[in-house]
């Protein structure tokens, strides 16, 4: 009998979370002096932001549990990507995992809010949204679909990178397949501004645009850098489209299992990494774009009106995918944060 794929994916993600946690040397991590350890997950390689972010938290909760607590973190897409990775997580077989608030879309509603384009003005309005009651009441809300929020990391904003042509005007998006993440919202916006959205894995995105089957993708600076895609893409649109931040869950399931000092431990250490990961990524945006224009890419900066007529063309989504009352309503609390 052949499996279908999702389930194959989970199965094979399965197995090898099972061969990696059988091995002597991580039993003796487990087990040697009552260390409880959370596995953690990420597509992103070991020296990008949020990996790094992980890291640092294992020190944290290492340190101020004196060694009975640890984090153990598998960057590069190890364990798979995003969408089998979430429901592991969900499941209780894997413990943490750093995924995009998009992804979360289809569980909880008040998370396609952050998703929706154009919903924060710049990155200064999107922290204080984010920090305040506003992003603890969302991050809250995933309690219900068996996750624990612990907190928000920036994703940069969301650009659109092509490789035949610049996209200099809503008119150059007309007929451009663009893969899009595995998301409604996502298909439905680059629908809105006239492209031909494709739904790729993030990992398959590469591949894509050297076969020629996409010929334009998005994506923040840090990713379009770290994955290459700009060999493959060298024309870069500052479109703003979106500034979906990233999320840090832990499975509803690990975290019942957890003391409640434990659990301190771990939100306190989340907490203080948020700050020391939003100055890395902003040193590591500068760093790749200076790279990148050497590199010779094309950067495009897109005249305001150009904008406002990407943000116009978008606005009928609000009320097609956020238009619930609560929904309406976090949107209009989101906004009227100064």
């Amino acid at each position: 009998m052949r499996l279908p794929t999702r389930s194959l994916q989970h199965l094979l993600t399965s197995l090898l979370l099972a061969c990696l946690f059988a091995s002597p040397t991580l039993q003796a991590l487990e087990n040697t002096g009552g260390v409880r350890s959370l596995r953690a997950a990420d597509v992103h390689p070991e020296d990008y932001p949020t990996v790094q972010a992980m890291l640092f938290m294992h020190q944290r909760v290492s340190r101020s549990s004196a060694g009975k607590l640890a984090i153990q973190v598998f960057p590069s897409g190890l364990l798979g990507d995003e969408a089998p990775l979430l429901r592991l997580v969900q499941s209780g077989e894997l413990d943490m995992n750093r995924i995009s608030a998009q992804a979360l879309d289809g569980l909880s509603p008040l998370t396609r809010v952050l998703s929706l384009p154009y919903v924060f003005r710049d990155s200064e309005h999107q922290h204080k949204v984010l920090d305040g009651p506003i992003g603890r009441e969302v991050l809250d809300s995933l309690r219900a679909y068996g996750l624990i929020g612990l907190a928000f990391y920036d994703s940069g904003t969301r650009n659109l990178y092509s490789s035949k042509k610049p996209v200099q005007r809503l008119e150059d998006l007309k007929d451009l397949e663009i893969r899009v993440q595995p998301s409604d919202l996502s298909m439905a916006v680059f629908e809105k501004l006239g492209a031909k959205p494709v739904k790729l894995p993030f990992s398959q995105t590469g591949n894509a645009l050297s076969n020629g089957l996409i010929s334009a993708a998005e994506n923040n600076l840090p990713s379009y850098a770290s994955t290459e895609h700009y060999k493959h893409a060298p024309y870069y649109t500052f479109s703003r489209h979106t500034m979906t931040p990233d999320v840090l869950v832990v499975s509803r399931i690990s975290w019942d299992k957890l003391t409640p000092t434990e659990q301190a431990l771990l939100r306190t250490a989340a907490a203080e990494s948020v700050p020391m990961m939003r100055d890395m990524w902003q040193q590591r945006e500068e760093r790749v774009e200076a790279t990148l224009r050497l590199a010779g890419v094309k950067f495009i900066e897109l005249p305001l009106e150009q904008l406002a007529r990407f943000a116009e063309a978008v606005q009928p989504l609000y009320a097609q995918f956020t238009g619930s009352p609560p929904q309406q309503d976090l949107i209009k609390r989101i906004r009227a944060v100064k």
